[in-house]
């Protein structure tokens, strides 16, 4: 059975990025942060200035939503690191946000001896 644990005061980030910059942004937080806790998923929309706007309904764009949640602490530091990391100050960049979470769960996988051959 897992450990389970609570950690108080944490931050979720969520950055919605132009398709293709979700995993390296992911790889960068653990090379560089040692942050794992990140992840992303899909989605589909059409901006407010997007380029293909004008050309009729139906017509969208495949987008990325990044989310890691990281401690208070850490938030600001992670903040910058992303929007750098996932070049967010290009046009058409993306966007993100930052919330407060009550409490998050920590798990942690049990130790598993290595296998003989």
């Amino acid at each position: 059975m897992p450990d389970t644990s609570y950690i108080k005061d944490t931050k979720l980030i969520t950055a919605i990025l132009p398709k293709g910059r979700s995993r390296p942004l992911q790889e960068a937080l653990v090379e560089q942060k040692g942050i794992h806790t990140g992840h992303f998923h899909y989605g589909r929309g059409v901006g407010r200035d997007s380029h293909i706007r004008d050309r009729g309904i139906g017509e969208q764009q495949e987008r990325e939503i990044f989310e890691v949640i990281v401690t208070q602490d850490l938030a600001e530091e992670v903040f910058e690191f992303i929007f750098d990391q996932a070049r967010m100050d290009e046009p058409h960049g993306g966007m993100m946000y930052m919330a407060s979470l009550l409490r998050s769960t920590i798990m942690t996988m049990p130790d598993i001896p290595e296998e003989e051959d």
